[in-house]
């Protein structure tokens, strides 16, 4: 199976339309031609101000506790609410007009830049039996950009159960929400968890830092894919200045991962959407892993 992690940062502060339908038209292409199983979204985003996508237009949606559907009304403790520039489900719809169905979820997080729903997303080419989702942060403030979460999907892969977990971290060194205390919420919550996870997503934790973000992951007995499939010193998925990281990511930063919690059979690992084999479509490259699951 392939397996890709993107932060997408889909909707960009004045982002010409032109431009997000080109990068859902990349993506999607991307996904088809390389036959893509499951893809894990950060910052998949929809504007507040939207319309409401109806619920008899959306299928395969799978909520958080495995609801299908979605409400027709944004009312606070109800279902989840889709709006027309959602991006995974434009995302979704470029997918079923070029024949190919997914399951897929999302779930919101936090306002973005005061006019955006920003959230995590994840489709899968297999059924999506449940989906989980985790608060990380001390902020469960949809007001606070430092509210964050993962969210989990239980998958039938063939007779196996397979949950792919998305997430998208804080900062190592944030007083008021660091990332130690979110990666031990998140191990928490997934180690109740049976069977073969893989944890996707953007971890703002630079692979080449010691004792910071990216080893207190491995600490807990994650395995880097990237390093499963043989490959040498990770390459850079931030080209450069980007929210959150100013001169550190002017040469480029690693801080987007394929975890496993067991000793997962790769054949490759490689990083996509940077301009060379695909057109970049975000501040964020991709990583697309093939595992060889038996």
């Amino acid at each position: 199976m392939k397996i890709m992690t993107l932060n997408a940062h889909s909707h960009g502060v004045d982002l010409p339309a032109g431009i997000f339908e080109k990068n859902l038209d990349y993506l999607a292409d991307c996904i088809l031609q390389q036959q893509v199983d499951v893809i894990a979204l950060q910052e998949v985003c929809q504007t507040q101000s939207a319309d409401t996508v109806k619920a008899g237009q959306i299928h395969r949606f799978i909520a958080a506790g495995g609801e299908e559907g979605i409400d027709d009304l944004a009312e606070a403790g109800k279902k989840t609410v889709i709006r027309q520039d959602n991006y995974v489900w434009r995302l979704i719809q470029k997918l079923e007009q070029k024949g190919s169905q997914y399951d897929w979820t999302w779930d919101g997080i936090k306002t973005g830049y005061g006019i955006f729903d920003e959230g995590l997303a994840i489709i899968s080419k297999f059924p999506i039996e449940n989906v989980q989702t985790y608060y990380l942060s001390n902020s469960r403030d949809y007001q606070n950009w430092k509210t964050r979460k993962a969210i989990a999907a239980d998958v039938s892969v063939g007779a196996q159960k397979v949950c792919f977990a998305c997430t998208h971290m804080g900062w190592w060194e944030d007083e008021e929400e660091p990332f130690a205390s979110q990666m031990d919420l998140l191990q928490k919550e997934l180690s109740e968890k049976e069977g073969k996870i893989f944890l996707m997503g953007d971890f703002n934790s630079p692979a080449k830092e010691r004792n910071t973000g990216y080893d207190y992951v491995k600490n807990y007995g994650w395995l880097d894919t990237w390093q499963l499939a043989g490959n040498g010193i990770h390459e850079i998925t931030v080209p450069g200045k980007i929210d959150g990281w100013s001169e550190e990511a002017e040469k480029g930063l690693c801080i987007d991962y394929i975890w496993a919690n067991h000793p997962a059979n790769v054949v490759s690992s490689r990083i996509v959407f940077s301009g060379q084999k695909e057109p970049v479509i975000s501040d964020h490259f991709g990583i697309l892993a093939e595992i060889n699951e038996k």
